[in-house]
């Protein structure tokens, strides 16, 4: 039942969100925008588990960090994370909360950094030149290598317990998530109009900043204390589960894309 609610929700969102990435523009900022708030909600609920409590109001705030960092510069960043740091330090201030101020103040941060200012990446990749074609790329990279990681896993995995945060991943499924993740770069240049250097740019994204990020966030859900960031979405879990590889690899593709 549960893998059948899975395949359904992947047959309808993923033409979907295909379609988003690859027209881009006001669709893709949109999108991506209410995937920030519903990872930021997720994140506070998770937090919450640890006993810290992020302000409320920086779910809708988030949502116009993220737009500030996705069309604009270094500055509307930096006032960003000003900003909250002065909404969370304000509400501690005038409520009188000294105790825990220190966890809010930087958990808080670290949320609007890993979802909002983080995700922007996305967006900014798809304003280069084929940009649409870039991160439509670096997203189907990444699905294959969760796809081939799981199955080089379950089939050829040994050494399993290597990282802690998901103790039944094993180093042939990171392996084979890579590998599978490299041959999928080289076909997206023969078929792409990509340079060979950014598709497989895009693959060692996917395959190794990808799955970074997928086990950066199981370690934040043990640490937590749950098994999935939400149950928002059947068979999925929430919606930070789905964009967790998305949220390392697409700052680091951001990066390389823009070395000069």
């Amino acid at each position: 039942m549960e893998l059948l609610k899975r395949v359904i929700l992947a047959v309808i969102f993923i033409p979907i969100i295909l379609g988003i990435f690859y027209f881009s523009g006001i669709a893709l900022l949109s999108f991506l925008a209410l995937i920030v708030f519903f990872q930021m909600f997720e994140l506070r609920e998770m937090f919450f588990q640890k006993g810290v409590i992020i302000p409320i109001i920086l779910l809708p705030t988030s949502i116009l960090i993220f737009v500030l960092s996705s069309l604009f510069g270094t500055k509307e960043i930096v006032f960003s994370l000003l900003l909250i740091f002065f909404i969370v330090l304000g509400n501690d201030l005038f409520r009188n909360q000294l105790e825990g101020s220190i966890s809010r103040v930087s958990t808080s941060i670290f949320s609007i950094v890993y979802s909002a200012v983080f995700l922007s990446s996305v967006y900014r990749i798809s304003a280069f030149e084929n940009g649409h074609l870039l991160i439509l790329s670096l997203l189907v990279l990444i699905w294959i290598t969760d796809t081939f990681a799981y199955f080089t896993g379950l089939l050829f995995g040994k050494h399993r317990g290597v990282f802690k945060a998901s103790p039944k991943k094993s180093v042939e499924g990171f392996l084979g998530g890579l590998f599978f993740a490299l041959i999928g770069g080289f076909v997206i240049y023969k078929f792409a109009d990509i340079p060979i250097e950014k598709s497989l740019a895009a693959a060692i994204c996917a395959g190794i900043f990808g799955q970074l990020g997928d086990l950066f966030e199981s370690m934040l859900k043990r640490d937590a204390g749950v098994k999935d960031s939400s149950n928002l979405l059947p068979g999925h879990g929430g919606v930070l589960d789905r964009f967790d590889s998305l949220l390392i690899a697409a700052p680091v593709y951001y990066l390389v894309l823009s070395l000069k």
